[in-house]
């Protein structure tokens, strides 16, 4: 369970799967449809059309700056987005409602296009009627790459040729699909990223699924697995493999029968146990604790991250009790 939280705690580590299920008496089978570039889901293919279309024309298109002459006509008012902005142009220009749509395809799809209108604003400001005349002379063209004798495209033009020749290929269709959990934590489609919140919520409380997605991971690196008496799944390089204290010699009995009555010691606490007042550096202390180097190694005994001992349960040589109740980690 910490190896699971350690991996939530860093998104760029782990993977999220997102998979349709079937209610009952459902009619049309519900797909998903992600960006192969990218990533991104979507429940709508138009959604993540308009997202490839923002997102990705650069893979295709680049995109360079022409000065052009000003518009010509009689503007009385210009158009502003309140929640950028950003000048539309005067109602009147021919090219306003491209560019509403633009802004709100680019900006504001999660909102309807009326909703994005009614944010609009016409301002009767010869200043600002003269600002937008000069940012109109500056024109964005789109080339297609690797074709220099391509003629350029006016950003409509190129969205349109996009979608017809290029947008296709980067749409996947399935039911069940899986995406990075940086990729997942930007998601556009607000309905879809209330769920994998609400499961990343669920999983950092407790990361029940995430722990068992990493039992074969495990398995597969040779690592072992093994439970303590409250239910904990440890893991270690090393197989526990338990032995009778009986069949051993006797050096190494003494050190396993006062692990077993001992659980959780340290190697202090065994020098101080069966040697009272023996320094640590004497011979005699390091000829009692050195043929634990030799059973951690066989999995005789378990050595957890903070220094404590325990040998492994078995029916014959000990109880689940001798486990330490210090929630270590192997």
């Amino acid at each position: 369970m910490d190896l699971a939280g350690r991996f939530l705690s860093h998104p760029d580590s782990c993977l999220v799967k997102l998979e349709v299920r079937h209610g009952a008496g459902q009619q049309a089978p519900v797909k998903l449809y992600q960006c192969r570039e990218c990533k991104l889901v979507y429940r709508e293919k138009d959604a993540l059309l308009s997202h490839a279309q923002a997102a990705h024309m650069d893979k295709f298109f680049t995109v360079e700056e022409t000065k052009t002459e000003p518009p010509a006509g009689n503007f009385v008012c210009v158009a502003r987005c309140r929640r950028t902005g950003l000048l539309l142009g005067p109602p009147n220009y021919h090219g306003y409602t491209e560019k509403v749509l633009q802004i709100h395809r680019e900006r504001f799809s999660h909102l309807s296009l009326d909703e994005y209108r009614a944010s609009i604003e016409t301002l009767r400001d010869p200043e600002l009627i003269e600002k937008w005349k000069q940012e109109q002379t500056t024109q964005t063209v789109y080339k297609l790459r690797d074709q220099e004798a391509a003629e350029p495209m006016k950003k409509a033009d190129a969205e349109k040729y996009f979608l017809e020749h290029f947008a296709g290929a980067l749409v996947g269709e399935a039911q069940r699909v899986i995406l990075p959990a940086t990729i997942a934590q930007k998601m556009d489609d607000l309905r879809l990223k209330d769920i994998i919140r609400d499961a990343w919520n669920r999983e950092s409380r407790h990361p029940f699924t995430l722990s068992l997605a990493l039992r074969p991971a495990f398995r597969h690196m040779h690592l072992h697995l093994f439970k303590v008496k409250n239910g904990q799944t440890f893991v270690s390089r090393i197989r526990p493999h338990p032995v009778d204290p009986q069949q051993t010699v006797e050096s190494i009995r003494e050190v396993l029968q006062y692990m077993c009555e001992h659980p959780g010691c340290t190697r202090q606490s065994i020098l101080e146990g069966l040697r009272p007042g023996l320094a640590p550096e004497a011979p005699e202390a390091a000829s009692l604790l050195n043929p634990l180097r030799w059973l951690v190694e066989r999995g005789h005994v378990i050595e957890f991250f903070n220094g404590t001992l325990s040998v492994p349960a078995s029916p014959g040589n000990m109880r689940r009790e001798n486990i330490p109740a210090e929630n270590p980690t192997a």
